[in-house]
């Protein structure tokens, strides 16, 4: 908590975040090392830190930019002690389908025969390795994001798990969600799209979660086949009939899983295994043959990958992944001009995720929406994670995590498969701003249990520098009253926390 008098130098900083809440711009360019290149790095990353100031001193924006755009040539290099903290885990140590195997086994350990206590024994166990597992998920999903020089990857990464969401409390799902996130999302999410939803329909994950594993020829189940064209692709009221989600859902008929052993049994006769994922003919229901207008031509397997590519060259996907893209980095109601040239690109790159990027970053209305979006909860407390602990090594993100569920945005939790909503209003209630008061009076003294394993006594107490870093010219535009609540703030933790408190921290 911080004091009386504190609290009284913060009121005018709360007023602006108050009233920020209703307009987030107007904010005054400062003649720092460059206003331009600190909004630049505050907008396609997930927070500027001293590291990517030095970054873009040093190769210049347009260098700096077009590293982060080119990113996925290579995998990203993390600092050494945190990729020895990731490489520790055990889900990052087994392969997904090996750890879902042993998962269903111990689920089933027990029979209906055995005593209370021998089954309530079983579940306890059950229950506190897949809490284990989601924990695990979690932290090394935050770590990635806090210490990856690979920041737009990073950020589109979580841009795209949000928009093909699973959720991690869903049966298996906690110890499949990592591999869907390291293996499917995070190398394509600067692609080609059509890879990534392809990537997508056939993850153990997606499949589960959505109930593809019931949509056999003996019993369909439409559920993927309508969430595939109404929040993965075309969107709602583009021109899709209930006829073309029941031949979608047809045409996906026979594509499931099987958890039941590991190595994976051969291929059913005719059939596709890949880990856990099987495609089974015996199981496909061929009488689909148009979809939206067209003859399929293909049958099987290739019948899936054909009616997905039919989807993704809609000129309604393009316009749908055009606006939420724009939607995300430009601003709520994104200029239509922007939406229209950026849908163009799409349809002139066959969905090539970096070219769009490109087009975007490149046009008039970017740059002038820097420095005015509002942060969401992602963005405020990894923001402020890597603005104060970027040069040490956090251990244990739990913590981090917790303040996200706290924020409601939480990693892997979303209810529905739509994933978090994208736009300001749904973030920037009073409540949500009360809590972020709260969480930044917590991360201004220096949150000791980050930097402790799980279980360990807190570490050292150790309040980060953030007035040394606004001084080196991160966060140049702070306003008079800003500037007047800090200058009477004493050093350290209330320092930080009118800071982490301010309006312009809130902004990106």
């Amino acid at each position: 908590m911080i004091g009386r008098a504190a609290g009284q130098r913060l009121r005018p900083v709360l007023a602006g975040g108050f009233a920020l809440l209703a307009a987030c711009s107007g904010q005054a360019a400062a003649p720092t090392i460059g206003a331009d290149d600190f909004k630049l790095i505050n907008r396609l990353t997930w927070g500027a830190n001293a590291r990517e100031a030095a970054a873009i001193q040093r190769l210049g924006a347009a260098g700096w930019t077009e590293r982060q755009l080119t990113s996925a040539a290579a995998p990203a290099v993390l600092p050494p002690a945190i990729q020895a903290t990731i490489d520790a885990m055990p889900i990052a140590r087994q392969p997904m389908g090996q750890l879902a195997v042993e998962m269903e086994t111990l689920r089933r350990s027990a029979p209906r025969t055995a005593s209370v206590d021998d089954r309530l024994g079983v579940r306890r166990a059950y229950t506190e390795r897949m809490k284990d597992y989601t924990y695990q998920s979690i932290d090394r999903s935050l770590l990635r994001d806090i210490y990856s020089p690979d920041q737009l990857r990073e950020q589109m990464t979580w841009f795209w798990f949000n928009h093909f969401n699973v959720r991690i409390s869903h049966l298996l799902l906690a110890v499949m969600v990592t591999d869907y996130e390291e293996k499917t999302i995070r190398p394509r999410a600067l692609g080609k799209f059509c890879d990534l939803v392809n990537a997508t329909l056939r993850h153990p994950a997606m499949l589960i979660y959505l109930n593809n594993t019931a949509n056999t020829a003996a019993r369909g189940n439409e559920n993927y086949a309508r969430e595939l064209m109404e929040l993965h692709t075309m969107g709602v009221g583009s021109g899709y009939t209930q006829q073309d989600v029941q031949q979608l859902a047809k045409v996906r008929t026979g594509a499931g899983v099987d958890i039941t052993t590991w190595p994976p049994a051969p291929a059913p006769r005719g059939g596709v295994r890949d880990g856990l994922f099987v495609y089974d003919p015996a199981k496909h229901d061929g009488s689909a043959r148009m979809l939206l207008g067209q003859r399929l031509q293909k049958h099987g397997l290739e019948g899936i990958d054909e009616a997905t590519g039919i989807l993704c060259r809609q000129p309604a996907t393009a316009q749908r992944i055009a606006f939420q893209i724009a939607q995300y980095f430009v601003g709520d109601a994104p200029p239509p001009k922007l939406v229209a040239s950026m849908a163009e690109t799409y349809r002139g790159s066959d969905g090539d995720i970096t070219a769009i990027l490109r087009t975007m970053i490149a046009a008039p209305e970017f740059k002038a929406s820097l420095g005015t979006l509002y942060k969401d909860p992602q963005h405020y407390v990894l923001s402020a994670l890597r603005l104060a602990f970027a040069d040490r090594t956090i251990a244990d993100a739990r913590p981090a995590g917790s303040m996200l569920n706290e924020l409601g945005q939480g990693r892997f939790v979303r209810l529905t498969p739509d994933g978090y909503p994208l736009d300001a209003a749904s973030w920037n209630a009073s409540g949500q701003l009360a809590t972020r008061f709260s969480i930044a009076g917590r991360m201004a003294g220096g949150m000791p249990r980050l930097f402790g394993d799980a279980g360990d006594a807190p570490a050292a107490r150790q309040v980060p520098d953030l007035k040394g870093a606004v001084a080196a010219g991160l966060y140049p535009d702070l306003a008079p009253a800003t500037r007047e609540a800090l200058g009477s703030a004493a050093p350290g933790r209330e320092w930080n926390t009118l800071f982490l408190s301010s309006p312009e921290f809130m902004r990106r």
